[in-house]
């Protein structure tokens, strides 16, 4: 039975057999599953809640795919069309390109740059990578992230293995 709250679902015989399939396949992710199974239910008529109890889900849960379902636009995919939305947040402050310049620097000699210092620190790395404007700013702990992700030693000036 569908109440008037329910958001109305009309899935064609593709959309119908891809759902399915989904549903069935056994690489296919949890998450997946589920919202494949909240898309039919509602096709099917099913009720929010009664779709909520039955596959162990908030109603909230049901509500937000029914409706993602309907919003999102008809010559997508099913596989897009059940995706999360792109969430938002900070982009981020330094570009690949940033970071694989600051990485370089620390494989160089300070004294190839003309700096008076055997080895490179991160503040010492910091400050040349503002002087010499590949970043605007950058704090020595950021650069010392960038190493450590790298398997860097800003020390040794080599990759580590």
């Amino acid at each position: 039975m569908q109440s008037k709250h329910t958001q109305k679902i009309v899935l064609s015989d593709q959309q119908r057999k891809d759902l399915e399939l989904i549903v069935r396949r056994r690489k296919s992710s949890q998450s997946l599953v589920l919202r494949a199974k909240i898309i039919l239910a509602g096709a099917e008529g099913k009720s929010l809640l009664g779709t909520a109890k039955k596959l162990k889900c908030t109603r909230e849960t049901v509500t937000r795919w029914r409706k993602h379902w309907v919003e999102r636009p008809g010559d997508q995919s099913t596989l897009e069309k059940l995706k999360e939305a792109q969430r938002p947040g900070t982009p981020p402050k330094f570009t690949a390109e940033q970071i694989c310049q600051i990485i370089a620097l620390s494989c160089d000699k300070p004294e190839d740059h003309g700096y008076p210092f055997s080895h490179w620190s991160e503040s010492l790395l910091a400050m040349v990578a503002v002087d010499k404007k590949i970043v605007s700013s950058i704090s020595q702990r950021q650069v010392g992230r960038f190493l450590k992700s790298g398997r860097h030693s800003s020390r040794q000036g080599q990759r580590l293995g």
